[in-house]
Formats: structure tokens, C-alpha cells, sequence
């Protein structure tokens, strides 16, 4: 990563009166640690730390810097400088375009998907189509067909339009992408987070990024304990992030820059390999500054500090109060922290401040244990940073090793977990149908979904909804014979399908819906298979295709564990 051209700035706006006013205010002095459980705290203790120090965000950037390469990632390649461009508006316009639209489609693919699945989709999808041109010109069931197994197939259909649409609007230009991310959230599926990393990581623009991995990590840094998908929390965050982007940036000085991308894949990284939901602070290159885990440390280590109870007016209203349960498991890990060597009435005294009810109560403050936590008081530019082989290294020591353990645990409750709605339960039966000559190869008919909604354009075998409390074998095969005659396919009489077999039921799970297939599978004879119509335009279009052929076809993958029942 080249030098920055200026130095981040740290501390307050030079010009306060036309400051941003921000969720989360400035502290105007110190701020003491929020001892859980009450964790009675100040609006201001959420002021990111990392406003105020210049090693730490450097940290982070170089930190990054050294594993950027690790999971070879083939959508992270170097930021395209414009200023190596000057006299050549064209080819630049080209480089950035390509650049821009990788990395859309990079940003898309990894939403609720893996990176080592999306790696081979990714090389597959830009050799097919290496422009926003060459995608916008793609058959649509092309594009399906090269989503197929990636799963959430609407993605596919929103790049393909998206692709389309920036096209029509583009009047010839070699970078169809706007650069803004207000401009880029104008085209179909393009969402804040895609537009900040487009505009980021391509564009060197300061523009936030917040998915879930970010969130996990501000939520920490700040010391939210709210639920993270929350309205509220988003909104807090999304400005927080973007307070953060633009300070690091160095915006008011350094116009465009690798920064902004750098910055946001940085804590991208973080989020997905460090800060992970079972977090490895230990590894954890902006330790100092993370609210949370001062607090574990702080738990960790039964440290005591007066409760400033702040004004009502100043109180923290966004976090919620923390489960006293939960608490109770941490601190049970802690019972065994002292030496080996501590006397029984020590023994006593520890399991005493271990009590959950210890930690509502102002004590005195005890000897602190020589290790690796942090001072109560807030970290700034001249904190000691130690490295990871520094905090690995001070590990060794067992009542380290117990106090980091504790820790990680109090880290991994936040954000706020909350349970996941059940899915809802749903029945359907699958007709499928064969077309079957006296001589030659059967077809089978599939039709196509909707192209909005669940699994929108993909095709299936046709079937119909049932009431589950109503379902019997009986019933289901009566409801597909009686939903099949009703069906219009061409020269086909539906009403001539013989029934063949029920095959056992699948269970197919998506986010919200827990889908039972019940299959049958239906016969027609005919004479001569050329004499009847292939495709029903529709709605749905409908299509008889060869058994050889079936594979081809972009099915769901629910659909695709039908055929392998009738296909065996």
C-alpha cells in the first residue's frame, strides 16, 4: 500500500459549529468503563476510540495489508490510481468500469454465501461475461444457468438487470458505473452496502460499508449491545461507520484514495476471520480500542470503579440491558484465575466477588494481576499497541490464559443475540410428468416461476400448495391428479396422465420456510413426440425437455432432489 499523500487527522472537526451533529456525541473528558451487568454509561461512551487514535486505525491498514493475499481472493487487486491515467479519459474510463463491475459482481455473489464457494463462480461468471456490455447482452437463462448451486438466484436476475439498466443509461461512456453511491443505489438490487464497497473499493470514494460482519465489529469497537439487524442499531452504525471512513480517509485533504477501500475491506476481514461471532481477541489488531473488551477484561479481573450515574438526559438510551445469565457463565469461568499458591481464605474471598449480585455493588479496587488488559481509562495516540506476539506470548501465563478465555466470552455476547424466528411450515405436491413415445426418448414438462419472489425465474416441475393439516397420501395424490388436469400444456391433454408413484417426501429448507415436497410422479402416452408443441409460452411458460437435457435445465436445487428420485 503506497504512503498516504496526508496524515489522518485525529481529534475533534477543526470547524465544530458545521460538524456533522452525531448520534453519539464527543465525550468532553474521560470516559470510565461500563462494568457489566448494570453498565450504567454516558450517550458519549459509544464515541469510537479509534477517532482519537492514529496507531490503531494504522493498525488496521497494515494489518490488512498483511493477510490481504491469505484466501486469494480473485476479485482484490489493486486500487487503479486516476492520477496514473492523466491524458487518457478513455482507457481509464475502461479500467474502472471493469474494475467496478467485478467488484459489484464479487459483492453480490458473497452475500449469504461462503467465500471458497464463490471463488470458482466468481473466475466462471467474469470469463463468460467480463463487462457490464457483455452481461447486459446475456440470455437470461444463461445467466441462471451459470447462478445454478450458488442458491438465492434473484441475485443473478437483479446483476442481469442491473447490468441492463446501466447500460440504457450510460450514453456510450467506458465506465457504465457511476462512482457515487447515491447514483449507484438507482439501479435495480444495488442496496447501501453494495454501493459504499463499489464505491470504496474501485472508486477510492469514503463511503461506508455495514454487513454483518462490520456490524459485529463497530457493535464491539463501540460497545453496542444491541440487536444488530435492529432498525435502530443499523442507523447508529451506518453513521458511525461513516464517521469513522471519513476521518481515516483524511476526506477534507486527500480527495480519492486506496483508503476508503482498504479501510472497509479491512474491517470486513476482521469481522469474518478475527472478530468472528467466537472472537480471537488475542489477534485482534484494534484490541486497545474495542469498548467490549475492556469490559471483559474488566469483568474478568473483578476490577471496580465508582458508577458515575450520568444525567437522564445523557444516558445512554440505545443499549439494552445485558442478560444477567449469560454474565453468570463468565464469571464462573474466572473461579480458578489466582495462583496456584493463594491461600484458602484468598480461595474464599474469590468465590465470593464471583457472585453475579457482586458486580451491582461499588467495592474498593483490588491489586491488579500483571497481564495483557486494559486501563479503565479510554486508550489515545500514545497507547502502548503490543503485538500479537506480545499478546500471544503473555498468554502463556495460565491466569493470563483464564482472563483472555473469560473474555472472549463476555466479547462473543455481543451484538445482541436474538432467537431466530421459527420457518414456517409449508406443503406442496411435485407432479412430475413424463411424456413418454412409443418409440424414441421421453420428454418431461417444467415450467417457469415468477420472475419476482421466491427463487424468481427458475424453473420447475409444476405443483400446488397444500393445507398441511389435511395432508394424507390419499389427499395428495387426489390434489396433484386434480391440479395437473386443470394445467394448459399445449396439444398435451393433461387430462390422459396416468399416475405412475408416490416417492418418499423431501424436505427442503430456506431461510423462512420449511418446504415438505411430496412427489408423484404422472405418464402420457403418445405415438409420434415431434407431433406435439415443445413450449407454452404461458404464464408460466412451460417446456417439455429431453431426459438427456434435464441436467442443463437451471432448477432449484428443491427441484433438482425431485428429478434425482425419478432419475435413480
Amino acid at each position: 500500500m503506497a504512503p498516504r499523500k496526508k496524515p489522518v487527522m485525529i481529534g475533534k472537526p477543526k470547524n465544530s459549529k458545521t460538524a456533522k451533529t452525531h448520534t453519539i456525541p464527543i465525550p468532553e473528558g474521560i470516559t470510565s468503563i461500563a462494568l457489566p451487568p448494570s453498565r450504567v454509561h454516558h450517550a458519549s461512551y459509544h464515541y469510537p476510540l479509534l477517532l482519537d487514535d492514529r496507531k490503531a486505525c494504522d493498525g488496521l491498514l497494515s494489518w490488512f495489508k498483511g493477510v490481504e493475499e491469505t484466501r486469494s481472493m480473485p476479485w482484490r487487486k489493486t486500487w487503479i490510481d486516476p492520477k496514473d491515467y492523466e491524458g487518457k479519459a478513455e482507457e481509464l474510463g475502461t479500467v474502472l468500469g471493469k474494475r467496478a463491475y467485478e467488484v459489484w459482481v464479487s459483492e453480490v455473489m458473497l452475500q449469504q454465501t461462503r467465500v471458497s464457494t464463490v471463488i470458482p463462480y466468481f473466475n466462471n461468471w467474469i470469463s463468460k461475461w467480463p463487462t457490464v456490455q457483455d452481461l447486459a447482452d446475456a440470455n437470461h437463462d444463461d445467466v441462471l444457468a451459470a447462478w445454478k448451486g450458488l442458491g438465492y438466484y434473484s441475485r443473478a436476475t437483479r446483476l442481469h438487470e442491473g447490468a441492463k439498466a446501466m447500460i440504457a443509461q450510460s450514453a456510450g461512456s467506458t465506465c457504465p458505473l457511476p462512482s457515487k453511491a447515491v447514483d449507484l443505489q438507482e439501479f435495480p438490487g444495488i442496496g447501501r452496502y453494495t454501493a459504499g464497497a463499489v464505491s470504496s473499493i474501485a472508486f477510492g470514494e469514503p463511503e461506508p460499508v455495514l454487513d454483518g460482519n462490520v456490524i459485529r465489529v463497530l457493535s464491539r469497537q463501540l460497545g453496542l449491545y444491541m440487536d444488530g439487524k435492529d432498525k435502530k442499531a443499523t442507523d447508529v452504525l451506518w453513521e458511525e461507520a461513516d464517521r469513522l471512513i471519513k476521518h481515516v480517509s483524511g476526506l477534507s485533504d486527500a480527495g480519492v484514495s486506496e483508503v476508503p477501500g482498504q479501510w472497509n475491506q479491512a474491517l470486513m476481514e476482521l469481522g469474518s476471520t478475527v472478530c468472528t461471532p467466537k472472537p480471537q481477541c488475542a489477534d485482534c489488531p484494534i484490541q486497545a480500542t474495542c469498548r467490549v473488551y475492556s469490559e471483559g477484561q474488566a469483568l474478568s479481573t473483578k476490577r471496580q470503579s465508582p458508577t458515575v450515574i450520568p444525567d437522564i438526559e445523557d444516558a445512554c438510551t440505545l443499549c439494552e440491558l445485558l442478560d444477567t445469565e449469560d454474565l453468570a457463565t463468565i464469571t464462573e469461568e474466572t473461579e480458578d484465575i489466582e495462583t496456584p499458591k493463594a491461600t484458602k481464605k484468598r480461595k474464599a474471598n474469590t468465590k465470593q466477588s464471583n457472585k453475579i449480585s457482586q458486580y451491582f455493588a461499588i467495592g474498593k479496587t483490588e491489586p491488579q494481576p500483571t497481564t495483557d488488559c486494559e486501563d479503565d481509562e479510554i486508550a489515545t495516540e500514545g497507547s502502548d499497541h503490543l503485538s500479537s506476539k506480545k499478546r500471544k506470548a503473555s498468554l502463556s501465563d495460565p491466569v493470563a490464559t483464564s482472563i483472555m478465555k473469560s473474555t472472549v466470552m463476555y466479547c462473543s455476547l455481543f451484538p445482541k443475540k436474538v432467537a431466530k424466528k421459527k420457518a414456517t411450515e409449508e406443503e406442496c405436491v411435485v407432479c412430475v410428468v413424463e411424456l413418454r413415445p412409443s418409440t424414441g426418448n421421453s420428454k418431461w414438462l417444467i415450467e417457469q416461476r415468477p420472475a419476482k419472489g421466491l427463487l424468481a425465474s427458475l424453473w420447475q416441475f409444476p405443483q400446488c400448495t397444500l393445507s398441511a393439516s389435511k395432508s394424507t397420501p390419499a389427499s395428495r395424490k387426489a390434489s396433484a391428479q386434480k391440479y395437473l388436469s386443470s394445467l394448459s400444456i399445449g396439444d398435451v391433454d393433461a387430462g390422459d396422465a396416468v399416475h405412475v408413484a408416490a416417492f418418499p417426501s423431501l424436505v427442503h429448507v430456506f431461510t423462512h420456510i420449511r418446504l415438505t415436497m411430496h412427489v408423484h410422479q404422472f405418464s402420457i402416452a403418445c405415438d409420434d413426440i415431434e407431433g406435439f408443441v415443445s413450449d407454452d409460452v404461458g404464464p408460466p411458460a412451460r417446456r417439455w425437455v429431453e431426459t438427456e437435457s434435464m441436467d442443463e435445465q437451471t432448477l432449484s436445487t428443491g427441484m433438482r432432489k425431485c428429478w434425482d428420485l425419478i432419475s435413480k
